[in-house]
């Protein structure tokens, strides 16, 4: 555990100087499996998603599920691979391929993650790296992504905060809006029905 802090740690070195873009205010939004979730404008087509769930497990076996790129096809909704790529100056970094609706072509992207610690709480910082490798041709590549995990332990559990936003590419306003939703919703679920507080 203690060499993966230190190599995702050093994550925060690259990614901490992103630009800031602008946002909306959040705004309830649907309800996706029980998760209440807010939306807002961005700088862009497509809306950004946050919700919120409480887990019961360690802090540490939870950051360790939410970063193993192996397990992702198990509870991201729409994930059809996911794979480790070599680390770059200690980044880690992951290439996902994202199932879409047809006529669309499936929709890939290469994450790093940011991870940074504090008394009793964590934050994973996701960020999309689309020219990182070659763009496949059975496939579209997003343009953009941006998520940000927060994760607070309480006396009754961890509480867990996903924000997500994604631009990816090309599609219908309302349907990439809806989707995106959708999937930060059941992330949430999936991790609930995972770290259950009362099993």
């Amino acid at each position: 555990m203690k060499h993966w802090i230190s190599r995702v740690t050093a994550a925060c070195l690259l990614l901490g100087g992103l630009p800031t873009t602008f946002a909306g205010e959040w705004r309830a939004g649907r309800t996706v499996n029980d998760v209440p979730l807010e939306s807002r404008e961005r700088d862009s087509r497509f809306l950004e998603h946050r919700g919120q769930v409480r887990l019961c497990g360690e802090l540490q076996s939870i950051l360790m599920f939410v970063s193993e790129p192996s397990e992702l096809v198990h509870w991201v909704p729409y994930t059809e691979s996911a794979e480790k790529l070599p680390d770059v100056d200690g980044n880690v970094v992951y290439h996902v391929v994202t199932q879409a609706p047809w006529p669309y072509k499936p929709r890939d992207m290469i994450y790093a993650l940011a991870v940074t610690f504090g008394e009793g709480e964590a934050q994973i910082r996701m960020d999309g790296l689309p020219d990182h490798i070659p763009v496949r041709p059975d496939m579209v590549r997003m343009k953009a992504a941006q998520g940000v995990w927060q994760f607070v332990e309480q006396a009754a559990g961890v509480d867990v905060r996903l924000q997500m936003w994604v631009d990816p590419g090309s599609g219908p306003r309302l349907l990439v809006n809806r989707r995106a939703a959708t999937t930060v919703g059941r992330m949430l679920a999936n991790l609930r029905d995972r770290f259950p507080c009362n099993p």
